[in-house]
């Protein structure tokens, strides 16, 4: 008899199911991506990069929910402090983090013009958008494509040896320059 998880599922049989539970090769779906990015990101940087490269090519990470003064889950991520300059996608919370000139800063995964998501070239040091070709510099200042605003900042504190990100204080650089210049962290 043959059974169906969903829609798209192939066919498994009752047997085969039965003998695949507690499998050490099966694996859920997000922790493969994971596993499949860091593969191929930590490959990357190992044939096209040297060690004396400005910037590293990106790394996921997942972002650690912090709790809140209250105990209440907010709208707050904890990264460690990245140890060179580069950049860091968290693509489940939509935030870039970038180390660049012994600062740190975090933005919005989503290009200011149209919401597009943002890639990191480390070729050119860049952030850009794939859909109208802006970059952008590791501090989030627009550099060059469509004219747009720079990237949106989001507010950052440091934490012992820990980067703590605001989800819920962003700041956009036409309307808040205070707040823009302001999110960022010196580190050593």
């Amino acid at each position: 008899m043959n059974t169906q998880h969903d829609s798209n599922a192939m066919p498994v049989s009752a047997a085969d199911a039965k003998a695949c539970e507690g499998c050490p090769l099966q694996t859920d779906r997000r922790r493969f991506l994971r596993d499949m990015a860091m593969a191929v990101a930590g490959t990357l940087a190992v044939i096209s990069l040297s060690p004396n490269a400005a910037f590293a090519d990106a790394a996921f990470a997942d972002g650690v929910r912090v709790m809140s003064p209250l105990g209440a889950a907010g709208a707050l991520r904890r990264y460690e402090v990245p140890r060179v300059d580069g950049v860091t996608i968290d693509g489940d919370n939509d935030v870039i983090l970038a180390r660049w000139q012994q600062r740190v800063y975090a933005f919005s995964l989503l290009c200011p013009h149209r919401g597009t998501k943002l890639v990191w070239h480390a070729d050119e040091s860049r952030v850009f958008c794939p859909k109208h070709r802006a970059r952008f510099r590791p501090d989030g200042a627009h550099d060059s494509g469509r004219q747009t605003r720079s990237l949106d900042r989001y507010d950052v504190r440091l934490e012992g040896t820990a980067v703590v990100v605001d989800l819920g204080a962003l700041h956009q650089e036409d309307l808040d320059p205070a707040g823009w210049r302001a999110a960022v962290v010196a580190v050593a």
